[in-house]
């Protein structure tokens, strides 16, 4: 979460426990302080552009950050964070503990972003918009080692636009990517396709949409996904993905208002159908600023 300060913390909705994480002037040059008379922060300013304009303390919690992800339980060795930032241009790091975010990959070109990242055996995992997948190893004493896993762009591969996609690791070990279509001959304008993210051919494999989670039902959204048996949990739907609204930033994504994409959904891979999972106030900023997010909790 972002506090009053717009800086980040490890949150426990359950117990109330908090973990801080650098505040967000530690992505300097990015963001820079505003300090008032008595030296405390009054607002933000843009390092990296419209750098004349001052942003009050709590605004830039809302959109600065897209999607943090850990390594593992905070408490643990150190974990490290990987967060998007800045309309998915940019992607940080920092370990618990830390007094600031080291920046480790920076779009430059327009067109593109990171949609959306994942821990999965061992090492972080980025996908961009246009399908570019990349992977960071954090686990020596250096630098974190860098990896391009798939470097080709397959957005022109598709006569629909993909909207957003998605990272799963799937308990059988398994690297999932799921892309969503903005297909208007679909219910609800949406159609959705999984592959497998074949990591020593770094080849992207098409996967039936009836097998792909192999009766699971998976969970994404703008914090970490996960994947649940519905034998272990039989009130879920079988091979079936449930989304919080997405943030899109495609303008193709609004033409019209073929897609007003708000409130938690369930996609049925079989059937091909988006629906309402329950109710929501979503509202029609609700794919710029999405409110909802996943709690998975602690049992023990």
């Amino acid at each position: 979460m972002a506090n009053e300060l717009s800086d980040l913390v490890l949150y426990d909705p359950f117990t109330a426990a908090l973990i801080p994480l650098p505040p967000i002037t530690g992505f300097a040059p990015c963001i820079q302080g505003v300090y008032g008379d008595e030296g405390k922060i009054v607002g933000y300013r843009y390092g990296c552009y419209m750098i004349e304009r001052v942003h009050d303390v709590q605004s830039l919690g809302g959109y600065f950050y897209d999607k943090v992800v850990l390594s593992g339980p905070p408490s643990t060795c150190r974990a490290v964070a990987l967060v998007i930032h800045l309309d998915g241009k940019r992607l940080s790091f920092a370990r618990i503990g830390d007094t600031y975010w080291q920046q480790v990959s920076v779009i430059r070109r327009n067109g593109d972003s990171f949609a959306d990242c994942i821990y999965h055996r061992g090492r972080f995992y980025a996908v961009t918009m246009e399908g570019i997948l990349k992977s960071w190893d954090f686990s020596g004493p250096d630098k974190p080692r860098k990896k391009t896993v798939i470097a080709e762009d397959d957005n022109d591969m598709f006569d629909d636009p993909v909207i957003t996609r998605y990272l799963l690791s799937t308990p059988w070990g398994n690297h999932l990517q799921v892309r969503v279509f903005l297909d208007t001959h679909q219910g609800n304008n949406v159609r959705i396709e999984v592959d497998r993210l074949d990591l020593k051919s770094q080849t992207r494999v098409a996967l039936s949409s009836g097998k792909a989670l192999r009766g699971h039902a998976a969970f994404v959204g703008q914090n970490s996904p996960g994947i649940l048996s519905t034998k272990e949990f039989p009130k879920l739907r079988p091979d079936c993905i449930y989304f919080t609204t997405p943030r899109l930033r495609e303008r193709h994504a609004f033409e019209h208002r073929r897609n007003q994409w708000s409130g938690v959904k369930v996609y049925d891979l079989r059937r091909q159908t988006l629906e309402d999972a329950f109710p929501s106030s979503g509202g029609l900023y609700g794919t710029i600023f999405p409110l909802e997010v996943w709690f998975t909790p602690s049992l023990i």
